[in-house]
């Protein structure tokens, strides 16, 4: 998932300290609901550690709970290879979700399912693996099952 969309407001804030908008405050809660109703909950959070990152959870925490949740900066405008450094290699949640930012999560996504896809702000990618005795850091080894995009919900 990419953060929801983040307020410009504040020019004396780093990029790292925007908060979310109004329109990111109202998307992330339509994702929460959205993942509850298809039943695609997540039981591990990799996050960003940004404001914007924990905004977007802290509004989708009021609808999803009992996730073990861990933040860092390793997720802040990471690229793949770093993302996938930073989660263990033997994942030990059925449901994980990762919290970042673009251009990194569109070229996270491209590597597990090998297709490129517009990642908007909220956007939400549910993927499954296609081959569990294959790494789940293996490129192509994923199939997008649906992209959420808050605009359409």
């Amino acid at each position: 998932m990419r953060h929801a969309k983040s307020s410009w407001k504040y020019p004396e804030l780093s990029d790292h300290e925007r908060p979310l908008n109004k329109r990111g405050r109202k998307a992330s809660v339509k994702i929460a609901k959205e993942l509850i109703r298809l039943n695609w909950i997540p039981n591990k959070l990799y996050s960003s550690d940004s404001e914007r990152t924990r905004k977007t959870w802290k509004r989708m925490n009021k609808h999803i709970k009992n996730v073990d949740v861990e933040y860092s900066r390793k997720f802040y405008h990471s690229k793949p290879k770093k993302i996938m450094k930073n989660i263990p290699d033997d994942l030990e949640h059925e449901t994980i979700m990762i919290l970042s930012h673009n251009p990194g999560c569109a070229d996270f996504l491209e590597h597990l399912c090998g297709e490129w896809h517009r990642m908007p702000t909220a956007a939400t990618a549910l993927l499954t693996i296609k081959d569990q005795n294959t790494s789940w850091k293996e490129g192509g080894n994923w199939v997008l099952e649906e992209l959420l995009l808050p605009r359409e919900l």
